[in-house]
């Protein structure tokens, strides 16, 4: 059987194996078992050396901190050759092994006999000399010993051949009773060992728990016999001595009888000659207790570590999530703000755009009948009427012009401030991304981790949008695009068997060509009975009839005619679908809510429009994504690019997120529009 013995260089002790691999490691299952303080660089299942084709080798099992072959590393699962002589070091400042002898097979170290001169007087040895050496040889050349112990407990036996035996769990023992995951033996536990007179001697080496022979602890060797019981350690495995083969084995000498006492004689205790098993840790030597109690602590510690993660990561979730409530609430907070600010300073604008042109043209009535009255001669008294009422109406219209200019400037200091609410809300977001930094160092799970990743992206969404929507609302001119539009803006009502709708649209041609889309003249897939438009500013419902629908399959959209109409339209019309890119800014203009939010509250039967302004979030040949404010009711609005033309026709929203819009290119109603409606637009 191949052969390897290592010398422990920091103890100087020899260690042999007679086995074809050898394994290092702190594991108590390993081969070999490092002790010492420096054994704390050790792996569980550190390295490996065994023997192939000849010759040892050296194998890293990757090990944390390296094996080292004469001070050069070794690969990972990599053999390296060794020879006589050879260092070997677990770790750069592990323990260190010397190789001191390799061989295939074990075999007896022999001296060489020194080689008397012959002189040629000496006389011959004679043949029957010869002969009896023969004969000792042959009578050494016997059977070997065979020893058998039977374990008391399994019934099994353990057999092993010749005159000395260890026993213990390391595969250097010829015999190993060990259960998987006992610690309680130790790699060389005991050594067993037959003497040519054929007395039988157990003595122990240096086990942690103890040797015992017949119940007793051993200290020395001690002579064993026949059916002798061996324990190894008291709470180990008892084996029993069942029988040796080949060998005439003397039974161990009985204890000399003690001479009768003298009863006048007190008598004197005599002193065991061997220790009695140790029984002060409840049965069991003091290593296997203190392991057994080493063990129980490290439970219960990892127990307690156990639940204090957690409560922390419980801790952190809340706290993260806290901080992430926190801003959403500011975030939706910021935009109902602007999105408040926005509507009011735009109807206050509209208010003093319409006060100052109802202004203008008291002014130029005055200044006519100051003409006519001049031209017709009348008296002095009525010319100074109309002068002084014109010189009032001038006054009134100064002021109502400064007061645009003070709602501008007002409307620019809310600008600031929404400015200011963004950047509150960014820097939310940034302390929610730091806590998140933090929980990404420690033990949270992964489910818990998705979810505040996916809660800061729609933070980050939501304040990204606030930021396009403040961009847009600086660098457009939504007082004068609203002015200029709105007249052309309807409200659509549609009376179905299912109940009447509400929905947006809006003027194209001066001959009464009204846009909207599909599912608002065919509410939940019905024909509507009748349509109504009620145009902006205006409180009488004009009849509309449907003049042509698009397929399901097709493009959302509807073309209706208002009987006798005579009004306002929109002009600007890109009708080549090419005048909206992505971040660009957006407008809308129609009735969100319907009816319920339409009507003006100081003018009964007004019907008012709403505008909110975002960005094209997205462009694409078939479909618009508008982020700004929209919610039911808007479907059919016309969509505004930062010149003022009409780019495309809104018809959805989502209902969880009332900012996100959907839009038709407004290329896509040129198939629809019929042929004189075509003619009369200029379009092919």
């Amino acid at each position: 059987m191949p052969y390897i013995r290592l010398l422990d260089e920091s103890t100087g002790e020899s260690r042999e194996f007679e086995v074809g691999e050898v394994r290092f490691g702190r594991d108590p299952q390993s081969d070999f078992v490092p002790e010492g303080e420096d054994r704390k660089v050790v792996s569980a299942s550190h390295a490996r050396v065994f023997f192939e084709g000849g010759s040892w080798y050296l194998e890293d099992t990757r090990s944390r901190n390296g094996t080292f072959l004469d001070g050069s590393p070794v690969s990972p699962n990599t053999p390296a050759e060794l020879s006589v002589g050879s260092t070997i070091r677990l770790g750069k400042s592990g323990p260190s092994y010397s190789l001191e002898a390799v061989a295939k097979t074990r075999v007896s170290q022999t001296f060489a006999e020194p080689i008397e001169a012959v002189s040629p007087d000496d006389a011959t040895v004679p043949m029957a000399a010869v002969e009896a050496s023969e004969s000792e040889m042959a009578a050494a050349e016997q059977e070997e010993p065979r020893i058998v112990l039977l374990h008391e407990e399994s019934g099994t036996r353990y057999e092993a051949t010749g005159r000395s035996f260890r026993i213990g769990r390391g595969r250097e023992c010829e015999l190993r009773p060990v259960a998987p995951g006992d610690t309680s033996i130790s790699r060389v536990h005991a050594q067993v060992e037959i003497n040519d007179d054929g007395t039988i001697v157990v003595r122990d080496a240096g086990s942690r728990n103890g040797t015992l022979i017949n119940g007793n602890v051993i200290d020395d060797e001690c002579p064993v016999s026949v059916g002798d019981s061996l324990g190894l350690g008291a709470t180990g495995p008892q084996l029993v001595l069942e029988r040796i083969d080949g060998v005439e084995v003397i039974a161990a000498p009985a204890p000399a009888p003690e001479p009768e006492a003298d009863p006048a004689v007190p008598v004197k205790e005599p002193r065991p000659t061997a220790r009695t098993p140790r029984r002060s840790f409840g049965g069991e030597g003091a290593t296997v207790f203190f392991n057994n109690m080493f063990a129980e602590s490290t439970r219960k510690s990892r127990s307690r570590i156990r639940w204090m993660i957690w409560t922390f990561v419980f801790l952190l979730v809340v706290s993260v999530g806290g901080v992430y409530w926190v801003s959403e609430m500011r975030v939706r907070a910021t935009e109902e703000r602007l999105e408040e600010q926005a509507r009011l300073l735009v109807e206050q604008q509209m208010r003093s755009d319409s006060i100052v042109l109802s202004s203008r043209e008291e002014v130029d009535r005055l200044r006519g009948e100051l003409a006519r009255a001049s031209e017709g001669a009348a008296p002095v008294a009525v010319l100074d009427s109309l002068r002084q009422a014109l010189e009032d109406a001038g006054a009134r219209t100064d002021a109502l012009e400064e007061a645009l200019v003070t709602a501008q400037q007002s409307l620019n200091r809310e600008l600031a401030m929404g400015d200011s609410l963004r950047r509150q809300a960014q820097a939310d977001l940034q302390r929610v991304r730091a806590e998140l930094g933090r929980a990404q160092g420690g033990a949270v799970s992964s489910a818990s981790m998705d979810s505040l990743l996916e809660a800061v992206r729609a933070a980050e969404d939501r304040a990204d949008a606030i930021e396009a929507q403040m961009r847009a609302i600086r660098g457009f001119d939504l007082a004068s695009l609203s002015q200029a539009s709105q007249g052309a803006i309807g409200l659509v009502t549609v009376f179905s068997p299912t109940g009447i709708f509400d929905g947006s649209g809006f003027m194209i041609t001066p001959s009464g060509y009204f846009i909207t889309n599909r599912h608002v003249v065919m509410p939940e897939g019905a024909s509507a009975d009748s349509v109504f438009v009620t145009m902006a500013d205006q409180r009488s419902s004009r009849r509309a009839t449907v003049a042509k629908v698009a397929d399901q399959i097709g493009p959302d959209l509807a073309v209706l005619r208002v009987t006798g109409y005579s009004g306002p339209y929109l002009q600007k019309i890109d009708w080549t679908g090419t005048r909206m890119r992505q971040g660009e800014p957006a407008a809308l203009i129609g009735f969100p809510a319907g009816m319920v939010a339409a009507m003006d509250a100081s003018r009964t039967g007004i019907v008012k429009t709403s505008m909110s302004a975002g960005i094209f979030s997205k462009v694409e040949t078939e479909r618009v994504q508008f982020d700004g404010f929209t919610v039911s009711g808007s479907s059919g609005s016309p969509i505004f690019n930062a010149s003022g033309e009409v780019v495309a026709v809104h018809r959805s929203g989502l209902r969880e997120a009332a900012g996100l819009g959907f839009g038709v290119p407004i290329d896509q109603l040129i198939p629809l529009l019929p042929a004189q409606v075509r003619a009369e637009l200029g379009i092919r």
